[in-house]
């Protein structure tokens, strides 16, 4: 009787302690907070951190981030699970976030243009004889994009308390060197403010304050999730050791040393405020850097057996009856949020910090208020303008008020402008005394007009010389119609053949020398439909002189043109030197009145000049496809040497010096093969690594009306390998022609 009356005393004070500790546990959970720190690509540990604890059933009640840190937790605290924020790190490329320049693609044919002859853009402006450069290495806009679409554009909000779990971005004031803590308005733009690396990418204006990296002044912000209530912290920091002499071997690795330089000390000082019942987790990332993106799944798994390595302590914050019910309110909270997946714009404010009328830009968004949209829509509206390359950045946000959804947008003119410097540098040789260079420089002023109106000046000197001047004026908002003024002197060295001959690939050494030099006036009246057609009606007036520098004696050759012209041009090329995709189209009638002057007597003679040309690209796998072909011709009754088409150099009749054929009729075409061997991966940009060949046939004639089987054509073909760069390809080449003709080719930046 007295075991079962002892028995019953120990089962009573188990239940009655059980019961206790219920209560207990029920009246005031332990919260968790979790802190993750910046290190860029690094951050993926992060997720893997996030993964094992759902896997253990341990609640996350506050979040906090300082630059990735920041966009991991921003997500997670927006209701995402480890699995969803993985798939986003796994996909997006982020490299792509620190190329600003919008894809050639979606650029208007006039810019396409300029940018395809002055390759390198250089970014610097000038205004009153002062040159000045951007804050940032790129401008943050395509890292905004990645930032509202992964995060799924949620609007503007007072706290981000709202958020299924609370959260804070930490940054710097870049102005006193002191952490800001963001605790309410936009989140992807918080998380951008938090991820500004300076010099990389430019501070982030909030509240009056220039804000960037948060880990220059707080890098594993504990104290601010201590601050918000936690009572157990969770703090992840991914920074490195410091690297050896002998391991600092790029300038990436030494920009990563000096990151975590920079953050090591401010993270001490934070570490020193957890207590005994804290984690602080170092997830083993050595010889990561900061933009391995390639290797972010690395980081993940270590950030997952990071904690399972610290399983049997950690277990002590899981409960799996407390975690369902911290899930689903979790989820409940998800779902309140107003996520932009298609809604109502019911007003559009549009803050404009640039030299555009509203109207411009208002047409170039193509929004108006009552329509219903999404992201995507956005996306593409914002780019639509920014392709203008005039910004520094074109952002957008959405805010509520008393149930109506207002689209802010703001414009912000390039901060460096308003007149641009853009570079050129070509090179081809033949190793054989052969050389054909040009540099090049071009200034643009722009915001000459609400409609926006803009001078170019462009000079190059090398092989041949140009000086040009241009203006271009806008009629309409949508930038249609168009008008341009330009005005340019030019000397050009080509070969001709001796009056009379028809051009022989094997009489080449017998070509003359000749060098042309030209002024000519250019007024046209112009129709852009889209972004890739343009329409061009104008009038060329030129007058010009040739000389022979072989043959002094010939004396020099004065001529004169008056010519109305008509010209369509079509271009989606992604790529005009070596494209992957899309087609190239340019069409082209002329009538000229001409006349030669030339030792003492005078011909002059009405012609008309037929052009077209075309290039398209295919690409599969990592096989490229590229075919050209080209067709000029001018019916005239004199043999006047006004237009000479050409032929020779690499890709356009492979192993004769370039330009080295010449006559006033031409018929072209070639096949190119191009295979990606390789990418070296530079971390803010990668060049690829080809191999290829092409097979062409083509010919230069004088008279018109030679029959197609009678065309002087030659067959020839290359082989090559090149490397791309930001400044334009490099490429090694070897090229022959019939009669056994042969040449090397060392190419770089020019077009093809």
């Amino acid at each position: 009787m007295l075991r079962f009356f002892a028995l019953f005393l120990v089962i009573s004070a188990m239940f009655s302690s059980t019961l206790v500790f219920a209560e207990q546990k029920n009246a005031k959970r332990i919260k968790v907070g979790l802190v993750l720190g910046g290190g860029g690509a690094k951050g993926a540990a992060h997720v893997g951190v996030l993964k094992a604890l759902e896997e253990m059933q341990i609640p996350v009640d506050y979040i906090v981030g300082t630059s990735m840190g920041a966009y991991v937790g921003g997500l997670y605290a927006a209701g995402m699970s480890a699995d969803e924020i993985e798939a986003i790190l796994n996909t997006v490329d982020w490299a792509s976030g620190y190329e600003d320049r919008v894809k050639r693609s979606e650029r208007r044919v006039r810019e396409k243009q300029q940018e395809d002859r002055f390759q390198i853009i250089t970014d610097f402006g000038f205004s009153f004889w002062e040159v000045k450069v951007p804050r940032g290495f790129v401008q943050g806009q395509t890292m905004g994009e990645i930032l509202r679409t992964t995060s799924g554009n949620l609007p503007w909000m007072a706290s981000f308390d709202e958020l299924p779990i609370p959260y804070r971005a930490v940054a710097t004031d870049i102005e006193h060197l002191k952490p800001v803590v963001l605790s309410g308005g936009d989140l992807a733009e918080s998380m951008q403010a938090s991820m500004s690396v300076p010099g990389l990418l430019p501070p982030v204006m909030l509240d009056g304050k220039l804000l960037v990296d948060g880990g220059i002044t707080n890098n594993l912000p504990i104290s601010v999730v201590k601050a918000m209530g936690a009572d157990v912290v969770i703090a992840v920091d991914i920074s490195n050791d410091f690297k050896t002499a002998d391991e600092l071997t790029d300038y990436l690795v030494v920009m990563d040393q000096l990151t975590d330089f920079m953050v090591r000390d401010n993270a001490a000082r934070q570490e020193a405020l957890l207590k005994e019942a804290d984690f602080l987790l170092r997830p083993d990332i050595q010889g990561i850097t900061t933009t391995d993106f390639d290797r972010m799944p690395e980081a993940f798994d270590s950030g997952y057996h990071t904690v399972q390595a610290q399983r049997f302590q950690l277990s002590a914050l899981g409960s799996a009856t407390i975690y369902q019910n911290y899930i689903e309110k979790k989820q409940a909270a998800r779902r309140r949020l107003e996520f932009l997946e298609e809604g109502r714009i019911d007003e559009i404010k549009l803050i404009n910090n640039s030299a555009y009328a509203d109207a411009v830009l208002l047409d170039r968004l193509q929004l108006k208020p009552g329509m219903r949209v999404n992201t995507e829509q956005l996306e593409k509206s914002v780019r639509d303008l920014y392709a203008l390359d005039r910004f520094e950045r074109v952002d957008y946000r959405i805010v509520r008020r008393n149930n109506r959804h207002i689209l802010i947008l703001e414009v912000k003119a390039k901060s460096w402008g308003p007149n641009f410097i853009d570079m050129r540098f070509a090179l081809e040789d033949d190793f054989a005394n052969n050389t054909d260079y040009s540099i090049g420089l071009a200034l643009t002023a722009t915001g000459l007009s609400e409609k926006g109106a803009e001078w170019r000046n462009e000079l190059e000197y090398g092989s041949d010389k140009r000086i040009a001047t241009e203006l271009y004026v806008p009629f309409t908002n949508d930038q249609e119609w168009f008008s341009v003024l330009g005005m340019s002197y030019d000397v050009t060295n080509t070969h001709v053949t001796v009056s009379g001959e028809e051009p022989d690939l094997r009489k080449i050494d017998d070509f003359l020398a000749a060098r042309f030099s030209d002024v000519s006036i250019d007024s046209s009246i112009g129709w852009q439909p889209t972004l890739w057609q343009e329409f061009r009606l104008g009038y060329l007036f030129g007058d010009g002189e040739t000389e022979f520098p072989g043959i002094l004696q010939l004396g020099r050759e004065k001529r004169s043109s008056r010519r109305i012209y008509l010209r369509y041009n079509l271009d989606t090329l992604d790529d005009f030197t070596l494209p992957k995709d899309g087609h190239y189209f340019l069409a082209e009638v002329a009538s000229s009145d001409d006349s030669v002057r030339y030792q003492g007597d005078k011909f002059a003679d009405s012609s008309l000049h037929f052009d077209i040309g075309w290039k398209g690209a295919y690409t599969f796998g990592r096989h490229t496809v590229m075919g050209k072909a080209e067709y000029g011709k001018v019916r005239s009754d004199a043999d006047l040497r006004l237009d000479p088409k050409e032929l020779g150099g690499f890709l356009n009749l492979s192993g004769i010096p370039k330009n080295s054929l010449s006559g006033n009729n031409k018929l072209f075409s070639a096949l190119v093969y191009r295979y990606h061997l390789m990418d070296n991966d530079f971390g803010l940009f990668k060049s690829s690594i080809y191999l290829g060949g092409s097979l062409e046939w083509g010919g230069v004639y004088n008279n018109p009306d030679l029959k197609a089987s009678e065309i002087p054509g030659y067959y020839a073909g290359s082989i090559f390998t090149g490397i791309t760069t930001p400044f334009g390809p490099f490429i090694l080449a070897y090229g022959q022609t019939e009669e056994d003709l042969s040449s090397f080719y060392l190419f770089f930046g020019g077009e093809l």
